[in-house]
C-alpha cells in the first residue's frame, strides 16, 4: 500500500476501536444524559464557529462582566454537563480545543439555569514557547478539566472570554 493509504488506514482503524470502546458506556445512559450529550455536540460546534469566525479580540473583553454566585449544591449537575461536553469532543463531529470546550459549558450551564460558571484562560512558557489554556471553574472547582494540569497554568486576570450568541 502506498504511505498515505496505510496512514489513513492505521488511522482508521484506531477510531473504530476508539468508538467501539465507547459504546458500551453510551448504552449505560439514560434519556437525560443522551439529551445533554447532543446539546452537548450542538454547543461545540457553534462554540467552534464562533472561535473560528469572529474577529480578533471579539472573543474576550477587557472588563469581567458580574456573574451570579455559585451555588454549591449544583455542582453534581455542573459534572454532568461538563462530562457531556467532553463525551461530545472526544466523540462527536468537532474535535473542539480547549476554548471552544469551555465556550460551550458555560452556555449549556446557562440554559440549565446554573449559573455564576466563568470561562478561565491561563498562560505558561514550556520548552520555550508560550502556551494558553482555557477552563471554566464553578464554585471555587474547576469542572470539566483536570486541576492538577490547570494549576500549572497563570490564570489572566481582568477579561472575560465573550458568550456565544
Amino acid at each position: 500500500m502506498p504511505t498515505g493509504l496505510s496512514r489513513l488506514w492505521r488511522r482508521t482503524r484506531r477510531e473504530f476501536r476508539r468508538y467501539r470502546g465507547a459504546l458500551p458506556k453510551l448504552r449505560t445512559l439514560d434519556w437525560r444524559d443522551w439529551r445533554t450529550l447532543i446539546r452537548a455536540q450542538v454547543a461545540l460546534i457553534r462554540a467552534q464557529l464562533a472561535v473560528r469566525t469572529r474577529p480578533t479580540g471579539q472573543l474576550v473583553s477587557d472588563e469581567p462582566e458580574p456573574s451570579a454566585p455559585a451555588s454549591q449544591d449544583r455542582i453534581d449537575d455542573v459534572r454532568r454537563v461538563a462530562l457531556a461536553v467532553n463525551r461530545a469532543a472526544a466523540f462527536g463531529v468537532v474535535r473542539a480545543r480547549c476554548l471552544a470546550r469551555s465556550m460551550a459549558l458555560r452556555q449549556l450551564l446557562a440554559e440549565e439555569g446554573i449559573d455564576g460558571a466563568n470561562v478561565r484562560v491561563g498562560v505558561q512558557v514550556r520548552g520555550g514557547q508560550f502556551v494558553a489554556h482555557a477552563w471554566v471553574e464553578y464554585a471555587g472547582q474547576v469542572v470539566g478539566d483536570d486541576p492538577e494540569s490547570v494549576a500549572r497554568y497563570a490564570p489572566l486576570t481582568g477579561m472575560q472570554v465573550a458568550d456565544l450568541e
